[in-house]
């Protein structure tokens, strides 16, 4: 009787031994878990400010000063993530006029060619020429696309367009 007794007792020890051990286990992965839910929380709330910093272009109706701002926006970013190809991001733009600007006293024109997309990097064509670049600054622009990166789901891309000018005011009803 008295070895049935201990025989009890330590099955009782060893079940309850077991049921803390589970315990634990069981609480362990639960916090685990609950890190790793918070991290994705916390990536998908960085990913959304970050797609809404350049959503805020994707719209019709844009000055080139806007413009001008997604493309620096685009270049500081692919700066801070050059060796990342997930998180750099391409602008390209046409342009439906010349952009005026004056050299040596006498009224020209850029390098830009009408109806040709540019990429950003081709931007500093006019950066430095004042009147060139007060030209793009007023001019309208539409964004036309806007792509997101498989993988990151940030943008990856954007494209812009310029708006012809007529004689009542800029094409799609814009005076």
């Amino acid at each position: 009787m008295e070895n049935a007794s201990k025989a009890l007792i330590m099955a009782g020890g060893i079940l309850i031994a077991l049921l803390i051990l589970a315990l634990l286990v069981y609480g362990y992965s639960n916090i685990r878990n609950l890190s790793a839910r918070e991290l994705t929380e916390k990536e998908i709330e960085q990913l959304t400010i970050f797609n809404k910093e350049y959503e805020s272009y994707n719209r019709k109706l844009l000055r080139g000063v806007d413009v001008i701002s997604v493309i620096n926006k685009a270049i500081d970013n692919n700066k801070k993530y050059e060796n990342d190809k997930y998180y750099t991001i391409n602008i390209q733009f046409k342009m439906a006029e010349e952009v005026i600007y004056k050299k040596d006293g006498k009224t020209s024109t850029t390098a830009f060619n009408i109806n040709k997309y540019y990429n950003m990097n081709e931007f500093d064509i006019i950066r430095n020429d004042t009147d060139a670049f007060t030209d793009f600054k007023r001019r309208i622009f539409d964004c036309t696309e806007v792509k997101y990166h498989e993988v990151s789901g940030r943008i990856n891309y954007m494209k812009f367009e310029e708006r012809k000018m007529t004689e009542n005011g800029y094409i799609n009803g814009i005076n």
